[in-house]
């Protein structure tokens, strides 16, 4: 028979059934950012808008729904027990969440060596105004240094990167 309610479980029942390794889901129904910043090991994330078709779960496996308070997920445990007969609402969600999380690797678009590139070619461009001080050829090197940089940071470039790493940045 299925159950019509859940069980709310605190941060000490929950971390027995993690080192009991027993047979247990963990659905993170928070947005998959903030899922990336910081989760349980193991768990899985299925956003509370995603809920409305419920992922499969054995009728033998017991399932933790946690969020980030515990109001999502009590209202998706609440759904969730009515199909299924061991659901858990982690109270007070990721907040009351006191042991070790881990997070998302996020790669992004702007790496260091990109960064790097493109503050090195706005300190050349920096520089064209003092070369108004020395001769033409000056100003000419300037520019130029400073355009090439700043378009190797725009496209990345690679020969760019290669020159930032003989001075040792990774």
């Amino acid at each position: 028979m299925m159950g019509t309610t859940y069980t709310d479980i605190s941060f000490h029942e929950l971390q027995a059934k993690l080192n009991k390794r027993e047979n247990l889901k963990i659905f993170d129904v928070r947005t998959a950012k903030s899922f990336g910043r910081g989760h349980i090991k193991g768990s899985i994330n299925v956003p509370y808008s995603a809920w409305s078709t419920i992922p499969r779960i054995s009728a033998e496996e017991e399932v933790v729904i946690i969020c980030y308070f515990g109001m999502a997920s009590s209202r998706v445990s609440e759904q969730l027990a009515e199909s299924h007969d061991k659901v858990f609402n982690f109270k007070g969600g990721m907040a009351q969440w006191q042991g070790e999380i881990e997070t998302e690797t996020i790669r992004h678009k702007w790496n260091t060596e990109r960064i790097y590139t493109l503050v090195l070619g706005f300190l050349f461009l920096l520089s064209v105004p003092i070369s108004f001080l020395n001769s033409w050829w000056g100003l000419s090197y300037s520019a130029i240094v400073a355009i090439v940089v700043l378009l190797s940071g725009i496209t990345n470039h690679i020969f760019i990167t290669k020159w930032i790493r003989s001075f040792g940045f990774k």
